[in-house]
């Protein structure tokens, strides 16, 4: 991959992992795997030397419409996600930010059906450039504020002896402080697997194991595009331990279950809060540290949970956020913990538009030297954690994008004979087999 000074490469021997620096991550993350060898895994990195990733002052008019768009993205996904009488937690950032790499190796109706089902209305790199902007942000903020970790990493990992195009690399170094790690997918699979999701498990404290399924990466694999993100946030005010009581928490059939509920403020006080009610649904803001970062809690009136849910977009949301107001208030939170995935995203990415990519019409020749078709997005995972408790929230999510070569797929008409198979002489007619048998050996004509 190397060529005119452009890479930089680091090529590894077996019982180290990674090198010096982190060339795969934007902004570092909890846990290096590179301070953590492991048995016989070894991969060689790769990453733009002459763009380094992007700091310029974006308008706020562009984030704006870019959180909007976002936000769309994640409205639609939930509805798309939520399966009755489960919980949910999904990140539409760390999803966000793993398709929008894939987005910019696409090329035609390929990149378009990306961007629509991320419901990207910003144009060309301006989208890339308010994801980096956004990201930065809440980087820089993060890194001033005391009681508040964030971190979002980016990293692709190709088949070695392949080469991204260099304008792919320059992009993703730009916008996405990832670069590259070359790893054997033909011979070694599994242990490529291994090394994919031990990367995503470092950077988001061991909260999201296992994201990649065994199987799904295989010797067709070309490559793997991963997003991770890990939060870790104190209250702003922050929940008395000795307040939490085991209550009722009331079923959407009526029944009940015993949580440990916290509560803010003693018994029959208030507390100063943002605080909303409009048509049967109440809003509440919890701020962490920092008063930046919040988390919103929408509460449906008793028995119009399945309506609300129902109605949702994005404009009810935005009417709750923009009515909330100084409110005294009694305050009572579940305390909670839940791990979401791994879910495959693939149908829900389909019914929001993105189609080409996951079959014969996939082009991502913007990414690779390969023809239209040749390359696919196999499948697309998402595993995500949160939890609650009196002091704070911890929450983790990682998405892997994982393209396969096409070969043999269920999506194209193509029939290749090329293994041992049984075949059979029949009549059409009565349907009555005349003859019948096998071929293990074509070049074997008589035994």
């Amino acid at each position: 991959m190397k060529r005119n000074g452009i890479f930089a490469l680091c090529f590894l021997i077996p019982l180290l992992f990674g090198c010096t620096g982190d060339p795969v991550s934007g902004t570092g993350g909890p846990g290096d795997p590179q301070e953590n060898p492991g048995e016989n895994q070894f991969f060689a990195v790769a990453k733009s030397t002459s763009v380094t990733r992007e700091t310029a002052a974006v308008s706020q008019d562009l984030l704006t419409e870019q959180a909007r768009g976002n936000n769309t993205f994640a409205v639609g996904m939930y509805k798309l996600l939520a399966e009755e009488g489960k919980n949910l937690f999904f990140s539409p950032y760390s999803i966000t930010a793993a398709l929008a790499m894939t987005a910019a190796g696409g090329i035609g109706d390929t990149k378009q059906q990306i961007r629509d089902a991320l419901r990207v209305t910003l144009e060309s790199d301006a989208f890339d450039r308010a994801v980096n902007a956004i990201d930065r942000s809440l980087m820089d903020h993060t890194a001033s504020t005391e009681g508040i970790t964030l971190n979002v990493v980016n990293s692709t990992w190709l088949q070695t002896g392949m080469n991204f195009h260099i304008s792919y690399l320059d992009h993703l170094s730009r916008y996405y402080g990832a670069g590259v790690n070359l790893l054997d997918f033909s011979s070694k699979p599994e242990e490529s697997r291994v090394i994919i999701n031990t990367w995503v498990a470092d950077r988001t404290n061991q909260k999201i194991k296992d994201l990649v399924p065994p199987g799904e990466i295989t010797p067709l694999t070309v490559a793997v595009l991963t997003n991770a993100i890990y939060f870790l946030a104190d209250w702003l005010y922050s929940f008395d331990p000795k307040l939490t009581v085991d209550k009722p928490f009331r079923l959407l059939d009526n029944s009940t279950v015993q949580v440990p509920l916290m509560q803010l403020n003693e018994p029959d006080s208030t507390v100063k809060m943002l605080y909303a009610r409009e048509n049967g649904v109440r809003a509440l803001d919890f701020p962490y540290k920092g008063d930046r970062l919040t988390m919103t809690v929408l509460l449906p009136d008793s028995g119009s949970f399945t309506a609300f849910e129902d109605s949702l977009d994005l404009e009810i949301i935005n009417g709750l956020v923009e009515a909330l107001d100084s409110t005294d208030l009694a305050v009572s939170l579940p305390k909670f913990e839940f791990t979401f995935g791994t879910e495959s995203l693939k149908n829900a990415l389909k019914a929001l538009g993105m189609t080409d990519a996951f079959g014969g019409k996939a082009d991502f020749s913007g990414m690779l030297n390969v023809k239209p078709g040749e390359i696919y997005v196999s499948d697309v995972f998402h595993k995500a954690f949160i939890s609650v408790d009196e002091k704070g929230t911890e929450a983790a999510a990682a998405t892997a994008v994982i393209f396969t070569w096409r070969g043999i797929s269920t999506d194209d008409p193509v029939f290749i004979v090329d293994r041992p198979f049984i075949y059979i002489i029949r009549d059409r007619v009565t349907g009555t087999i005349l003859f019948m048998g096998r071929i293990l050996n074509p070049t074997v004509s008589e035994n």
